[in-house]
């Protein structure tokens, strides 16, 4: 919102916020205090939907629900002065209302051009074999994509017929319904997706073809203040032996683990600590540069990095992030991968 200002100071945004049926952190001090800095910038909480969490089999569901119930909210809040509508890929339904207002509605991509192109795909790829996508090594060509192997797509799509992959598969199918898709990269990181988007390409819808609607590349966007989830204290203990015995001088950032959960080998205090750890690797984090970043391959990580001219160790979790280890390995060669076993575990071998 703060960067869509700064090229049009004369416009008034509004930030349309939803309300979880179940607690969360609030936000009422944050958005006071930024409203206060920035009055062209406000937000609008729509009014709770009754649902019950309870009643769900997964988070997926309640929130494909969650959507869905908001959308006559939504047109409350719409039916106003405004121009156009911004919204998240999970968000689509409210597609029909802008639709109804006869105003434009972007959607705001928050990962890679790649990915996008791949995801605007994937609606098409999906009815067309009846095995999961976990248990098939197919590989998809697309001209200015690396092959990309359809098992590495997101872990929601690879079980067919599942409340998350049908939820997924609805969000990626209205990529191409919207007025343009925004992306949080920028044009010399992905030249040859950005061109093939620019230039926009058919794909099928249904019986017909459709024409992929504009991008707008607004990167790089880079959180600098957010909080990591904790590492599991078994990886920790693992990544600890395995830097030590590597030899090499390291920074290593680690989060608390959660109060009901204080694995052996990590103290109460305000820092994690492992027995005589911090003694033998104290030394390393007062050098002034670092050689090589681990990452999970979130987005805003590998950006991160890419803007600090850091290379990358790319250790993954989930969502599109095997995805994005593609661009990164093969396409722009700016990470090594982990070799991981069964189960996840990366050793300290």
């Amino acid at each position: 919102a703060k960067l869509i200002l700064t090229h049009h100071p004369s416009f008034t945004l509004i930030i349309l916020i939803t309300t979880p049926p179940f607690k969360v952190g609030s936000t009422a001090s944050y958005i006071a205090a930024f409203f206060a800095t920035i009055p062209l910038i406000s937000f609008h909480q729509l009014p709770p939907i009754p649902l019950d969490p309870a009643s769900y089999d997964s988070p997926d569901a309640l929130t494909s629900d969650l959507v869905n119930l908001n959308n006559v909210h939504v047109r409350v809040a719409l039916t106003s002065t405004l121009r156009s509508l911004i919204i998240d890929l999970f968000c689509y339904p409210a597609l029909e209302i802008a639709a109804h207002l006869g105003i434009p509605a972007y959607n705001f991509f928050t990962s890679n051009t790649s990915c996008l192109a791949l995801y605007l795909h994937l609606p098409n790829i999906y009815p067309d074999t009846m095995d999961n996508f976990k248990d098939i090594d197919t590989v998809f060509h697309l001209p200015w994509l690396p092959p990309t192997p359809l098992n590495h797509l997101p872990d929601t799509t690879l079980l067919k017929n599942t409340i998350k992959c049908d939820f997924l598969i609805n969000c990626t199918a209205h990529l191409a319904k919207s007025a343009g898709n925004i992306i949080n990269t920028f044009e010399t990181l992905e030249p040859k997706a950005v061109k093939a988007l620019s230039l926009g390409f058919s794909i099928p819808d249904g019986p017909n073809q459709t024409q992929t609607p504009p991008i707008f590349c607004v990167g790089p966007l880079i959180d600098t203040h957010r909080n990591g989830n904790g590492d599991k204290g078994e990886e920790c203990m693992e990544i600890a032996v395995g830097l030590e015995r590597s030899g090499q001088r390291f920074s290593w950032v680690v989060s608390n683990p959660p109060p009901n959960n204080n694995k052996q080998g990590f103290s109460k205090g305000s820092h994690p600590s492992l027995e005589g750890f911090l003694d033998h690797t104290s030394g390393g984090v007062g050098h002034d540069s670092v050689g090589g970043f681990v990452t999970h391959c979130g987005w805003n990580s590998v950006l991160e990095s890419i803007c600090t001219g850091v290379p990358m160790v790319a250790w993954l979790l989930y969502a599109e992030q095997k995805l994005n280890k593609i661009l990164l390995l093969e396409e722009l060669k700016l990470a090594l991968p982990v070799n991981e076993s069964e189960n996840g575990l990366v050793s300290a071998e």
